[in-house]
């Protein structure tokens, strides 16, 4: 009898492999791709003033981009407050690159600071301010 060498053994080697092959499970399907959801548009910055209690309209708001070295870089958006105390701003980027400026010509107040240290309700004297980042 011959001894059975490599030749012999590498037909049935292939053979294993070929039927294992065969023998695995069908992959998952492919997933349809989803459809493409609508841009989001950009959040909406909410200044409200109240001095004392009431709100005070008329009170110059200016929204302005920041630059490294925190001074006002670029034109601001200016806006004045309605006859709730409220002036809304559409942000186009993070709240870490935007000065908020606020100015009360009647009681002589004058306010500029970044705005993310701005957000939330706080106390100046007799003003108090309420700045909020809402969804669209």
């Amino acid at each position: 009898m011959k001894p059975m060498g490599r030749t012999s053994l590498l037909p049935w080697i292939l053979a294993l492999v070929f039927a294992a092959t065969l023998a695995q499970k069908p992959e998952a399907p492919i997933p349809r791709p989803r459809p493409p959801e609508e841009p989001l548009s950009p959040p909406v910055l909410e200044v409200r003033v109240f001095f004392g209690e009431t709100p005070t309209p008329g009170i110059l708001v200016v929204l302005q981009p920041m630059a490294p070295n925190r001074m006002p870089s670029g034109k601001g958006i200016p806006r004045l407050t309605d006859k709730d105390g409220t002036a809304r701003f559409p942000l186009t980027g993070e709240a870490t690159g935007f000065l908020i400026s606020v100015h009360d010509r009647e009681r002589g107040l004058r306010l500029q600071m970044p705005l993310a240290f701005a957000l939330g309700t706080w106390s100046l004297g007799p003003y108090r301010f309420t700045l909020s980042l809402s969804p669209p």
